[in-house]
């Protein structure tokens, strides 16, 4: 390529003309920084340690916890329940069983090496802190109540197991418990014996989200590059946004371990950066070549294809990423460290993605020239025309009915977001029961459900608050604590007497300055469950109130069910900040790339009804049970992950306005060239309809990776991901967007008087 074809009128294209006039040294150091992420992954391990926090009261009380009773406290537990058909605890096998299963764990230890000078010096650590059996303490509360309904009267009972260390530790060796417990169930004739808890379940839960990424991003890839294949019709040039996608991920998470040294990640950001990096970085390049190759097979010098394919697709693309990095930044407000983290990861790999498209691609494009086109697969694929194929005749029948078409999709559209509003959202979290059977440790604490309950494991936490200078063994202060655990023990919940377990079975625990304790009060049911919801609730606003009314401590409750709760209304506070923000940042950039107040009205609409389809399906599937059980393999628990509309939608709406921006990017182009207001959304729609048709079907594909998955809210985030694309872009894309445009004529490109000083960003070349 010479300099004098090189000039460019846009930002994009004088980017990508001065990529291609030093293509080589582009693309070598793409090749350098790529290199060196992948050395910076390696010798940098990602710091995954976020210190999580509730908000409100949970928060509040986690924080007086950590400061009264120090960093450690949040011990990891696990519960080892025994069983046996005929046995009782009072029997001396069964009392043999569980000592002698409780002296092997007391006895554990891993070898840690420690540099001290110019030797190294070796100790052993303890892996249990403490172990507590029935007959350690001799209550007979931890021997099951339901053992009437095995005809010979055998027993089940449990010991709680404490971990040394910290979740990250305990998660490091607690395969050494479960190996242990599965050798005493192994000598232990007649008896069943399950152990699960929050180190053994995080080990097993992330051992199956690994497993299940590495086995859908094996099939996924053969997929995407098939349908790159029929986009292309070539081998080559189908490997080029493939390629380009995976340098962005791996650059993206070389800079993320840089930056998870000063801003901790969620240890989940990694599945993030593969779900944004494929789907933006082969998006992105898939519109640049397809263009570049329709210029080159109407005529066009190479020079000339990837000038105007870059100044057109490429402008759009340059504006798109911005609208999805504007939409993930919305996540920041909601001001929760994992939100926070994984908008970063998010934002990092988009930005790779669009820096590459505008840089190392046109250098590929300038170096391969028709060579892009190489290894061509017959009888597939590869067109370049602009008629759009069956979309095209859609299209032209959307244009001659419009208002028939146009009503028709709305009102289907609307129906199916109308389970947002009856039944609506039930958002909360799916606790132990929602986890896949797969993980052994699920079977412990169904067990322990089954026979005492799940709140044992996770328990409401009061913490009574003395004061710095109080005593919180005040005879006072303790006749009101022994008030709250009699209300606790006696009365109903609600309409449920069976909310709470009924009584304490844990003792409480005090600092040792004397001035906090804490009173563990288990709850009949899983953590995200309404009934868990209820209970706190009426905890918190009913029985603290009437137990400590004119007590001079302060009494605050945490654990998980109060974070949950205090999790959700901080969502639920957010969110309308959080979509003001979004649409009113969208709304700019529209407004001045288009140089319309029409246009971003419109596609803000369009895009919110995409969204709420969206919603409405996830209410159907997950929350009710419709349609997708069998297929996806999971059983409907009538929750919607809490966290989950909102993140959903500041994903969603900015990659839905990829397709909405490259397709209005094209209309708008025929348009300045003097074509009418319909001849050029026919033109656009035409012209844009077999790439993002291929668009959408590889973001479908990526999407799949999270709704395969066993871990049920990853399943409703790829569900959620892949309807809204789908439909956006068929309904909204072939029918709403033509459609709406034919019945606004020349007022889709109105613009006030008063703000006529926007620049005008010309698309056409």
């Amino acid at each position: 390529m010479n300099d004098a074809s090189a000039e460019a009128h846009s930002f994009t294209a004088r980017i990508a003309m001065w990529s291609a006039r030093h293509r080589k040294a582009v693309a070598i150091a793409w090749v350098l920084i790529v290199i060196a992420a992948l050395a910076a992954c390696s010798a940098v391990p990602a710091n995954t340690d976020i210190e999580l926090k509730a908000p409100g009261e949970a928060g509040e009380a986690f924080d007086l916890l950590q400061e009264r009773f120090g960093e450690d406290e949040d011990i990891p537990t696990e519960f080892i329940v025994f069983s046996h058909p005929s046995l009782t605890v009072d029997d001396q096998a069964y009392a043999d069983t569980v000592r002698g299963l409780r002296d092997a764990l007391t006895g554990l230890v891993v070898e840690e090496k420690a540099a001290k000078g110019s030797t190294t010096v070796v100790s052993d650590t303890r892996v249990v802190a403490s172990i507590t059996t029935h007959y350690d303490i001799g209550a007979p509360r931890e021997q099951s109540p339901f053992v009437a309904t095995n005809a010979e009267g055998g027993d089940v009972t449990f010991a709680i197991l404490e971990l040394e260390g910290d979740i990250d530790t305990a998660v490091d060796n607690v395969g050494l418990v479960l190996d242990a417990v599965a050798e005493a169930q192994g000598e232990a004739e007649g008896f069943e014996i399950l152990v699960g808890g929050s180190a053994s379940l995080q080990k097993q839960i992330t051992e199956i989200v690994e497993e299940d990424f590495g086995r859908a991003l094996f099939l996924n890839l053969p997929i995407t590059f098939f349908i790159l294949i029929l986009a292309f019709g070539a081998l080559v040039v189908a490997s080029v946004p493939l390629a380009l996608a995976f340098a962005a991920i791996i650059t993206a998470n070389g800079l993320l371990a840089i930056i998870s040294q000063w801003f901790a990640l969620s240890e989940i950001y990694i599945e993030m950066v593969l779900l944004l990096g494929l789907a933006t970085g082969i998006d992105y390049a898939l519109f640049v070549v397809t263009r570049f190759r329709r210029e080159r097979a109407a005529g066009a010098s190479e020079d000339d294809a990837l000038r105007i394919a870059t100044s057109t697709s490429g402008k759009a693309v340059a504006f798109a990423g911005v609208t999805v990095l504007l939409s993930l930044s919305g996540l920041f407000l909601v001001d929760d460290l994992i939100f926070s983290s994984l908008a970063l990861a998010s934002i990092v790999v988009v930005v790779m993605a669009v820096i590459i498209s505008m840089t190392l691609l046109p250098a590929l494009l300038a170096l391969l020239g028709d060579n892009v086109n190489r290894l061509r697969v017959p009888f597939i694929g590869g067109g370049t025309g602009e008629g759009g194929g069956i979309w095209g005749v859609i299209t032209d029948q959307v244009l001659a009915r419009p208002a028939i078409w146009a009503t028709t999709a709305l009102v289907a559209l609307l129906a199916l977001a109308s389970p947002i509003i009856f039944p609506g959202f039930n958002l909360g979290f799916n606790g132990v029961k929602s986890v896949s059977d797969d993980a052994e440790g699920k079977k412990a604490l169904i067990a322990l459900e089954e026979n005492f309950t799940l709140g044992l494991a996770q328990p409401a936490l009061v913490l009574v608050d003395a004061g710095e200078k109080g005593n919180v063994f005040d005879a006072n202060i303790q006749s009101h604590v022994d008030q709250l655990i009699s209300l606790v023990e006696a009365e109903s919940v609600l309409e449920d007497p069976d909310a709470f377990y009924g009584e304490i079975a844990q003792e409480p625990e005090f600092n040792d300055a004397g001035d906090t304790e804490i009173l563990f009060i288990p709850i009949n049911a899983d953590f995200g469950e309404d009934k868990a919801f209820d209970a706190v609730n009426r905890l918190r606003d009913e029985l603290i109130p009437a137990a400590f009314g004119d007590s001079p401590a302060r009494v605050l409750s945490t654990g998980a069910t109060a974070g949950s709760i205090d999790f959700k209304d901080n969502i639920l506070a957010k969110t309308p900040l959080v979509f003001a923000f979004v649409l009113g940042l969208a709304f700019i950039i529209l407004l001045v790339m288009f140089r319309s107040i029409v246009i971003p009205i419109k596609a803000i609409i369009l895009n919110l009804l995409s969204v709420g389809a969206a919603y409405g399906v996830l209410v159907l599937v997950f929350q009710e049970g419709w349609l997708l059980e069998g297929i996806l393999d999971f059983e409907a628990t009538g929750i919607v992950e809490a966290w989950l509309p909102l993140f959903l939608f500041a994903i969603l709406f900015g990659l839905s306005m990829d397709y909405h921006m490259f397709v209005l990017a094209r209309i708008k182009e025929a348009y300045e060239r003097g074509a009418s207001n319909d001849e050029a959304v026919s033109i656009g729609i035409k012209a844009t309809a077999g790439t993002i048709t291929m668009a959408a079907a590889i973001m479908v594909a990526v999407f799949s990776i999270f709704a395969f998955t066993r871990d049920i809210g990853l399943k409703q985030f790829g569900v959620g991901l892949g309807v809204a694309i789908l439909i956006d872009a068929t309904v909204i894309r072939s029918i709403l967007l033509p459609a709406s445009m034919k019945l606004l004529g020349d007022w889709n490109w109105y613009l006030p008087s008063w703000l006529q000083w926007i620049p005008e960003i010309k698309m056409a070349e």
